[in-house]
């Protein structure tokens, strides 16, 4: 968190900076031990729905063609509780960073397991009812974006779209990279796979069957258990004025709010569409055509068709956290500042809100690079310094005159000399700071001139450099958010055949970094090879 701007919500929240809620209640907490210890109490009191939980996830992995996850049963038992994550269902699982969350919410949930001697089950949810397919469609194949165009064009939930085409977009992407091995098998899923079922596929292919369940929200008797709160939303503009207050509070602190609330925020869901809901007078109507006259009669729609009806992004964290045992939600800087809207929702409906936990993150470095980095002396910190850091090492390295010295002993030798002429004539100190400047530009040059010419001399570590940070940073953003998991593991494994899998060294840092319950969010650097 230190990282991040002073004035940062998720930096002012993790530091106890938060202004007080103007409605009471209280911001989301922190994840500390305690503070984790008496979230599994009071999730405890809630209704137990562990058998329903169950029977569906063995129904969704059935439909899945896969075989149930070790842990599923776990949530069968009463004194069980969840470690919750998610994400939208991005193409061959998405950018690396949706690994390093899967990652968090394992390490932390074995942490609390060790503490309390009772399951905790790390959970991935699928944002399979998000329908901004343009977010979800592209991959970088090294040099550019490969964007998936199916034919004929879908539209709707994400979930439910079919996969019709993608093996072959999947092939030609794997080819232009030269995936092979771990990176290649794991793009697989059954054919006449939904996006939700393909997306299920790619994180099992990552963590196997043994470390995470998932959970696809969009199932007729899960959102059955949510009926009554999409009512409430209907009849009362529940998340509207309890997220309104927070807004409130944070705005008058100079905070941004991170999602726009909406008098309803429930989508209708309609094969093809996702539709915001609006009411016009008695009327209640969605963007796609559908029309209800009155409240009552689209409460009755909801009761009656509950898998037509979807939350949008400040309500889905509430039926999450309804539907499962979380003691905690992982989840990035945009998940944490989002949660930060949610408190008074979570209050007006007699409900726990997730202790927030920020994610963690990796830059991973397949032998050739960790060797780039090596020779160019380089630490784990100073990779995550951006690369001018790195040129001026080796401008320093270089062992080239010291501007700065000579600068500071012109600007003493300048105040002697202004001190004596001020004695003779007063006039004369405007012209002692011109000349001053004059030289200090002069030297500016120079250094500007000396550092060319080290470049020049050093032309080969400078292309290191730059190879390095296309790595490290490729098209000018972060690694974890351009490559997908598997082309790393498929790099990290041609490079290194000896080496243990991707997701092993991973994992083992993750707990190393964390060897407690108490928690802050770390940034592993994952080197191949001797550092």
């Amino acid at each position: 968190m230190e990282g991040l701007p002073e004035d940062h919500i998720a930096r002012c929240w993790w530091e106890g900076r938060m202004p007080a809620l103007s409605s009471g209640g209280n911001w989301p907490q922190r994840p500390t031990s305690g503070g984790f210890d008496a979230k599994r109490d009071a999730v405890g009191q809630k209704i137990h729905l562990g058998p329903l939980l169950v029977d569906r996830l063995k129904a969704q992995y059935a439909n899945a063609q896969l075989a149930y996850p070790v842990r599923l049963q776990d949530l069968s038992d009463p004194q069980s509780r969840t470690v919750t994550t998610g994400h939208q269902l991005c193409l061959a699982g998405g950018p690396a960073f949706t690994f390093y969350k899967i990652q968090t919410a394992i390490t932390l949930a074995l942490r609390l397991q060790e503490r309390w001697k009772t399951p905790v089950v790390p959970v991935f949810w699928l944002a399979s009812e998000d329908h901004d397919f343009d977010e979800v469609r592209s991959l970088w194949n090294g040099a550019q974006w490969q964007t998936w165009r199916p034919e004929p064009q879908q539209g709707g939930a994400v979930g439910r779209m079919s996969t019709k085409g993608l093996e072959g977009e999947l092939q030609s992407w794997a080819s232009a990279l030269e995936l092979s091995g771990s990176g290649a098998d794991g793009l697989k899923f059954p054919k006449d796979s939904t996006m939700s079922q393909a997306m299920r596929h790619w994180v099992h292919a990552m963590f196997g069957p043994e470390q995470v369940v998932v959970i696809d929200g969009d199932d007729p008797a899960l959102k059955a258990t949510f009926i009554e709160t999409m009512q409430r939303e209907v009849r009362e503009s529940l998340t509207l004025e309890a997220v309104s207050s927070c807004n409130s509070d944070l705005e008058t602190a100079g905070f941004k709010p991170q999602v726009h609330v909406r008098p309803c925020n429930l989508f209708h869901v309609v094969p093809g569409g996702r539709h915001r809901l609006t009411a016009s007078g008695q009327m209640w109507q969605s963007l796609g055509g559908a029309q209800w006259e009155g409240t009552e009669a689209l409460c009755q729609h909801i009761a009656d068709h509950p898998e037509e009806f979807s939350p949008n992004a400040l309500l889905r964290p509430v039926y999450q956290a309804q539907l499962l045992p979380d003691v905690a939600m992982v989840g990035g800087l945009a998940e944490v500042a989002y949660g930060m809207q949610l408190p008074g929702v979570f209050a007006r409906l007699g409900m726990e809100q997730p202790v927030l936990v920020p994610r963690d993150s990796a830059v991973v470095l397949p032998k050739r690079w960790s060797n780039a980095a090596t020779k160019a002396g380089l630490t784990d910190a100073a990779l995550l310094e951006p690369k001018a850091t790195w040129v001026q090492g080796v401008v320093n390295q270089a062992e080239a005159p010291d501007a700065a010295a000579w600068r500071l002993s012109m600007q003493e030798q300048a105040a002697k000399a202004s001190e004596a002429l001020v004695q003779v004539d007063r006039s004369l100190e405007g012209s002692v700071n011109a000349a001053l400047a004059k030289m200090e530009n002069l030297l500016d040059r120079l250094e500007q001139q000396t550092v060319k010419a080290v470049k020049r001399k050093e032309s080969d570590a400078m292309s290191r450099l730059d190879r390095l940070d296309g790595w490290v940073r490729p098209n000018g953003k972060p690694q974890e958010r351009i490559y997908s998991f598997f082309h790393l593991a498929s790099e990290w494994q041609q490079q290194a055949e000896d080496a243990a899998p991707l997701e092993e060294a991973l994992a083992q840092a993750s707990l190393r970094g964390h060897e407690a319950a108490d928690w802050s969010p770390l940034v592993h650097v994952i080197r191949s090879g001797p550092h």
